[in-house]
């Protein structure tokens, strides 16, 4: 008897010392983040096939964390493994608890897909929110200047152009290169780059002759280029550890760019970051994309500059299309000489250079980016990528096309629910 009862006695303890651990978690999940967690949950079904898979996750103000794993069979050792893995995690990224999200393919955590309530950030001061949501620009005085500009200057025309926005840490130091004629000089080169590489590719287009084309940089009254100044509200220790497990931080660049009021539809977006930054340059959909002044440990060179300006700047305007025949990740093909393949091996890079893809092609079903209406000269049959990325078909006006095999909804980073586009609902954009 006293056997029996010292089992049940060591049985009820383990259970309780081990309360938390099947603790299902509850609370709607942003959209991206729910997303991003189902895909980890096929790709491990696929990749662990015969196994369970248990799936916790951490969510918290500084970020979220999850961890996974695989076990022949489901018990509390199993679940006590995975759960004590996350929690080291979650030390690091988040610092809350873990709580079970999913087992196999069963979600189990509870109103995850309830609306996510959005803080009025008018009304928060910025140091009281998650690293991840100070999302709005910030101003010091010092970085007050002759030269600079904290906004839009009043545009030339009416025409669709890509505005530049050289932006800083909180604790950067101001390189001035908005004001002192760096970023110009890049400006020039890549536009110079540009120009040689479509005329190359433009050889043999029926529509283009031959003639080279450049990209419609934002220009202010003053011929000059127009260049806004940002200064990010997160330092770069804050970065790094926002970023995690989860990339650049929810694209944190591209959202404060967007939320602090650059956000015309017939204009694409260059951050130019003059920081270091852990990653390649990138583009995060229409309308935005990023260079940095030192990335992957490594400093820009200004004879790369062009490459990158052109490539990040197509992404920028939905390319490559996955209705492209050689389509591979967003890109084309997967490691070629061709300047839009996955990994270019950078050695004499060409643009499409038998126009059977995306640039001068004959597929009418799919878009060429040699329409865009961001470069000059502009095609006769043009496309505008705002139209193409964010709103459904019966709202185009100026693209006039059909492509019928055409879907490529996901690029449209104002569908995002954390950016605000005050023309949102009017306009009816995809929403991821």
């Amino acid at each position: 008897m006293k056997k029996l009862f010292l089992i049940i006695f060591i049985s009820l303890f383990y259970q309780l010392a081990n309360a938390g651990v099947n603790d299902i978690g509850s609370g709607g999940i942003e959209s991206q983040r729910l997303e991003k967690l189902k895909s980890t949950l096929v790709n491990a079904i696929k990749e662990k096939k015969g196994k369970n898979i248990i799936l916790y996750l951490s969510s918290g103000s500084n970020g979220w964390s999850w961890q996974w794993d695989s076990y022949k069979k489901l018990n509390d050792k199993a679940h006590t493994k995975t759960y004590k893995k996350c929690l080291k995690r979650a030390k690091k990224d988040t610092g809350e608890d873990c709580y079970l999200f999913a087992i196999n393919d069963k979600i189990v955590w509870k109103n995850y897909d309830e609306p996510v309530v959005k803080k009025n950030i008018e009304n928060i001061k910025l140091s009281e929110l998650p690293i991840g949501d100070r999302v709005i620009a910030i101003s010091l005085e010092e970085d007050r200047k002759q030269g600079r500009f904290f906004e839009d200057q009043p545009d030339v025309n009416n025409d669709y152009q890509i505005h530049i926005i050289y932006t800083l840490f909180k604790d950067s130091k101001d390189k001035e290169g908005d004001i002192n004629g760096q970023l110009k000089e890049l400006i020039k080169y890549a536009d110079d780059w540009t120009y040689k590489t479509t005329k190359k590719s433009n050889k043999n287009s029926k529509t283009m002759n031959g003639e080279g084309q450049r990209i419609k940089w934002d220009k202010r009254k003053d011929g000059k280029l127009d260049i806004s100044f940002v200064r990010l509200a997160i330092t770069k220790k804050e970065m790094k550890k926002c970023a995690g497990r989860s990339g650049s931080c929810g694209n944190f660049f591209d959202r404060t760019i967007v939320n602090s009021g650059f956000n015309n539809p017939k204009k694409i977006y260059f951050n130019f970051g003059d920081y270091t930054y852990s990653e390649w340059p990138y583009s995060a959909g229409f309308p935005t994309f990023n260079i940095f002044g030192k990335h992957m440990g490594n400093k820009l060179k200004k004879s790369e500059f062009g490459y990158f300006a052109l490539h990040e700047a197509l992404h920028a305007m939905g390319g490559i299309f996955a209705c492209s025949p050689k389509h591979f990740e967003g890109h084309n093909t997967r490691k070629t000489s061709d300047m839009m393949s996955r990994e270019g091996d950078g050695r004499n890079l060409t643009l499409d250079p038998k126009n059977d893809d995306y640039w001068g092609h004959n597929n009418t079903s799919c878009p060429d980016l040699q329409d865009s209406v961001y470069f000059t000269p502009t095609s006769d049959t043009p496309f505008d990528p705002f139209e193409l990325l964010c709103l459904p078909k019966e709202k185009w006006q100026l693209t006039k096309h059909d492509y019928k095999n055409f879907e490529n909804r996901s690029m449209c980073f104002y569908s995002r629910q954390d950016v605000t586009a005050p023309w949102e609902k009017e306009l009816g954009i995809f929403q991821k």
